[in-house]
């Protein structure tokens, strides 16, 4: 880094960037590998099979203070370019970009993806608010106009990054719906800084004046100064800088690609014409150099000083020729060697610092006139914030592209608007494996506060078609459209305004029930064809439709094939809740027939002349008259049934008197059992001392609830 650092340098004797680098040539469709720098999608479905870049670069220089003629750039008055681009009074904010884009190659995996690997060496040189006579007093240690005396304000920086990329990229189609096709992309990158140098005057406030011999020299100066760099001094560094250890770091950029292609939608020429540029829209977007790297910081070579120079008697003078041809190093130890002028006051942290990559949000949006002649819209959104003192940084900018371009020669033309140089427009062009150009030298022709170039060389072989397209029938030049992007030709399509299905010859079908629209009395709920499209009738609106109704006009169930519960014996119960359903009865006997009265009688006549011995089941000789009347009822009614139900005083434990009422009802059951009544018919339950009828406390009580009941029933 000479004069005040290596960036100064750059800027008074190099050509290099603020706006987008290779404006023109970058929206091609025929940059090949260089193509994923400006959007990592952008390899995926390529024109080419492979590409190759041997060697590519830009350099760009712009302010926005000094203007400046092509003929100052091209002339051997170096000076003139130099004193236009940075003199004058007031602050000047200027940018630098230098790159290298070394062997690069790309190459498809398949039908939809493809990868690229590359290289890029890259200088990126920021001024912000720095005095333009200041730097020339440095420069040339002599100059004219003085005393002349200015202040800085806390962020008047001069800040150089130098780095080298590898990366590694890939994209693929994503998606293609008919018209829409979608590609995305990823570029991982390993960064290796070379280095990072800075100067940093904390609003410091001078005056430079001259003495009679016409050296500049400083006086009546204070305020801070903040110098220092982390890595190689970037005008001496050596390939094994490039893999110092703790100057590396991870970057990437991300990249997103959609085209409209109505012509070539679902035709065979998407399969045979790979080489052709098929979209008519194509909008990208990518964010690009996202990462950091990290330095270590020099702390021999890197700190802040407080300045106090009076400078009015030679003894107490600083002359500005001690800064000629130093870089960021040397200039440090001219501030040590002049300690009444400059205290030290801090030094970097050792630990080091992240330095972020220049990342920007780009967006384009190109549209294809006619033939090979499209226009290209394109912006740039700086993403980084400048008042970093490590960080690099570009500026935001829009640019309109009109351009020719075929497979060998391509013709650009930018015109560009940014932050930092306002308007510019340049030319570029493409020949073969050559591209040259320039984004500002037509207006430099007249003036202009930028001057940049770029030019490269690469090799690429262009996809070819599969098969030949007349072979097949095909007519490449027959744009076959499709209005309604639903995949159908318009030739073919039955409904050419309104997106349909391919197996509806394009009418759509909201239902889903495969009768289009047009022809579906019911559009909006799935029917059949025999119905014009709506569902099966269900005349009574019982749930069952009337293809599987037997009871058409009457409501019914779906387990009796729409029709009502039967009621099978005629009672006005139905067979699910007659418990006699082969038998008319009545509702209030659960649809089985009403037990006569008599019988009632009899049974409960005959239940209260059971008796047993006494503490014993055993059945008495006096209850057989009784049982066996009870044995008639039911042989001559064979529907009959009976319940019969044991019962016992309290005398006695639980268990006991339960067990003796079991065994009593149980021994009624055995006599009309062994009379011929069908066991089936009977039901015996003893249910000891726990159904009293009366109170146990007394004798009278106590016989009450020693007692069988006997309750027929017919269900």
């Amino acid at each position: 880094m000479k004069q005040l650092s290596l960036l100064i340098t750059l800027l008074c004797f190099y050509i290099a960037s603020n706006a987008q680098n290779f404006p023109g040539y970058r929206s091609g469709n025929y940059t090949g590998v260089n193509g994923v720098f400006f959007n990592p999608a952008n390899i995926a479905d390529s024109r080419y099979r492979w590409d190759f870049n041997l060697i590519s670069f830009n350099a760009t220089v712009g302010n926005d203070k000094g203007e400046f003629k092509l003929k100052d750039i091209t002339s051997n008055k170096t000076n003139n370019f130099r004193d236009r681009f940075l003199g004058g009074s007031g602050n000047t904010n200027a940018a630098v970009n230098v790159e290298v884009f070394g062997p690069s190659a790309m190459f498809n995996l398949n039908k939809s993806s493809a990868m690229a690997i590359t290289t890029r060496a890259r200088v990126i040189g920021n001024i912000r608010d720095i005095d333009g006579n200041l730097v020339q007093s440095v420069i040339n240690s002599t100059a004219n106009s003085y005393p002349y005396s200015f202040s800085s304000n806390a962020n008047s920086t001069i800040t150089t990054n130098g780095w080298s990329e590898i990366g590694l990229s890939y994209a693929r189609e994503i998606a293609h719906n008919g018209p829409n096709y979608f590609k995305a992309g990823l570029t991982v990158k390993y960064l290796s800084g070379v280095g990072n140098n800075y100067v940093q005057l904390g609003s410091l406030t001078t005056t430079i004046d001259q003495d009679a011999l016409s050296q500049a020299y400083l006086r009546n100066t204070s305020g801070t100064i903040r110098v220092g760099n982390a890595g190689a001094v970037l005008d001496r560094f050596s390939f094994n800088d490039l893999f110092t250890k703790g100057q590396n770091g991870i970057g990437g950029d991300i990249g997103l690609v959609y085209e409209f292609r109505p012509s070539y939608s679902v035709t065979a020429l998407d399969e045979y014409q790979q080489e052709l540029n098929k979209y008519k829209v194509k909008v990208s977007i990518s964010l690009l150099d996202l990462g950091r790297i990290r330095y270590a910081t020099n702390p021999t070579t890197s700190g802040g000083y407080r300045v106090n120079i009076e400078g009015n008697t030679m003894a107490d003078r600083f002359y500005l020729n001690q800064l000629q041809g130093k870089n960021t190093e040397e200039f440090k130890a001219v501030l040590d060697r002049n300690p009444q002028f400059f205290t030290r006051i801090d030094v970097d942290n050792n630990t080091g610092y992240k330095a972020n990559l220049p990342t920007v949000l780009q967006a384009a949006f190109d549209y294809h006139l006619h033939r090979g002649f499209f226009i290209n819209l394109g912006g740039q959104l700086d993403m980084n914030k400048a008042g970093n003192l490590y960080n690099a940084y570009q500026y935001n900018s829009v640019t309109l592209t009109p351009r020719y371009e075929g497979k060998i020669f391509g013709v650009y033309f930018p015109i560009n608007y940014n932050d930092l140089t306002h308007f510019n427009a340049g030319i570029s062009l493409r020949a073969g494996p050559l591209f040259i150009g320039s984004g500002s030298i037509i207006t430099a022709i007249s003036k202009s506060k930028q001057a940049d170039v770029h030019a490269g060389l690469r090799f690429g072989i262009l996809k070819k078609n599969k098969k030949d397209a007349a072979a097949v029938n095909i007519e490449p030049t027959v744009i076959r459209l499709d209005r309604d992007g639903d995949g159908v030709l318009d030739a073919d399509d039955k409904c050419p305004d309104t997106p349909g299905l391919a197996a509806l010859q394009g009418c759509p079908d909201r239902d889903g029930d495969g009768i289009a629209d047009g022809d579906d009395s019911c559009p909006d709920v799935a029917g059949t064809a025999k119905y014009k499209g709506c569902p099966i009738p269900d005349t009574d609106g019982d749930g069952v439709n009337d293809e599987e109704d037997k009871c058409i006009t009457v409501k019914g169930l779906p387990r009796y094939q729409g029709c009502p519960i039967p009621d099978t014996d005629g009672d006005g119960v139905n067979d699910e809740e007659d418990k006699c359903p082969t038998r008319p009865g009545t509702v209030a006997n659960q649809g089985c027939p009403e037990i006569a009265k008599e019988v009632i009688e009899k049974i409960n006549f005959a239940a209260k002349n059971v008796f047993f011995a006494t503490g014993s089941y055993k059945l008495l000789a006096k209850s057989n008259k009784s049982l066996n009347a009870v044995v008639d009822l039911m042989k001559k009614d064979s529907s009959l049934s009976l319940s019969i139900d044991g019962h016992t005083d309290a005398q006695g434990s639980d268990e006991s008197n339960q067990v003796l009422s079991d065994n009593r009802a149980g021994a009624v059951k055995n006599y009309l059992i062994m009379k011929g009544v069908d066991a089936s018919r009977l039901k015996s339950t003893g249910y000891g001392e726990t159904k009293p009828v009366a109170d146990n406390k007394t004798a009278a009580g106590r016989a009450k609830n020693r007692r069988t009941e006997m309750t027929v029933r017919n269900y």
